[in-house]
């Protein structure tokens, strides 16, 4: 009787423990919806950027754009959420235009960090510093 006990004590344990989820998202923050901010780029130089973002579980989707004095830039983002740290990788529509990875940390309702070119001749890096609307 008394292995039975500590059977079933540690099986409602494993339930409890597996009831806490996995998938890296801080509770009660969304992260679909609208964001804005400023962007510093190491060629373009000071700009806007925006962006409209999805979220499922720990992954997110979306699209953005850039602006700067001489030109934009923008196309889809795809990305991962682990914890306050979110990584998003930022495909341009022109293909002739470099991809970007984004790794940024949430403070509030503000994402902030840099970014450097991938899969490209250019070094291209700067930082970004948004906020949902």
């Amino acid at each position: 009787m008394k292995r039975l006990g500590v059977l079933v004590l540690f099986v409602a344990m494993a339930v409890l423990l597996s009831a806490c989820g996995s998938d890296n998202t801080p509770a009660g923050f969304s992260y679909g919806g609208q964001w804005s901010g400023t962007i510093q780029d190491s060629m373009a130089g000071s700009g806007t950027l925006t962006a409209t973002l999805t979220q499922s579980g720990n992954t997110l989707g979306g699209t953005w754009q850039a602006v700067f004095a001489a030109g934009s830039n923008g196309g889809s983002a795809i990305g991962t959420i682990n914890g306050s740290q979110v990584v998003l990788e930022l495909e341009p529509s022109n293909v002739l235009t470099c991809p970007f990875r984004v790794v940024a940390t949430r403070s509030g309702t503000t994402l902030a960090g840099n970014y450097a070119a991938f899969n490209c001749l250019d070094t291209v890096t700067g930082t970004v510093n948004i906020s949902k609307n």
